[in-house]
């Protein structure tokens, strides 16, 4: 049976759903530490229980202005690759069961999100993107023009 459980989150004023199994926790950080060189994603590191983590501008990632962390900020902790990455946030809704199946993207999304969503969900009457954290981790190779 497929893993109905969800985390709904908002990232760039857009309602997402991330599928619970992608999910390592949800947490607080601090200021992240800057990375020099790192690519414009990556919004630093942080450490939690002796681990270390990348920070992860989703913004960057669909194509808007990066957002600063504050502190205190919640973020989405993944694992990919054997690496822990954590996702910005705008903000952590729930985490809930939808028993509704996924469905093709409706319409045209920006680039951006195009590259991130796998999907769309009805949930109490929105429709959510489905959207898996490797996406924005791994970003395609810009070529030199």
């Amino acid at each position: 049976m497929m893993e109905k459980l969800y985390l709904i989150a908002r990232i760039a004023d857009t309602r997402v759903a991330l599928r619970s199994r992608a999910i390592n926790s949800v947490v607080t950080v601090g200021i992240p530490v800057e990375v020099p060189a790192a690519p414009p994603h990556v919004a630093g590191l942080f450490a939690l229980r002796s681990r270390v983590f990348t920070l992860i501008d989703p913004h960057v990632v669909i194509g808007l202005p990066p957002v600063p962390a504050a502190p205190g900020q919640r973020v989405i902790v993944v694992d990919v690759a054997d690496h822990g990455y954590a996702l910005l946030a705008d903000a952590i809704e729930d985490v809930c069961f939808i028993e509704a199946p996924e469905t093709r993207v409706a319409g045209r999304l920006l680039p951006g999100w195009a590259r991130v969503a796998e999907g769309m969900i009805e949930h109490e009457g929105a429709s959510l993107l489905v959207v898996d954290p490797a996406h924005f981790i791994t970003l395609p190779v810009q070529k030199a023009a």
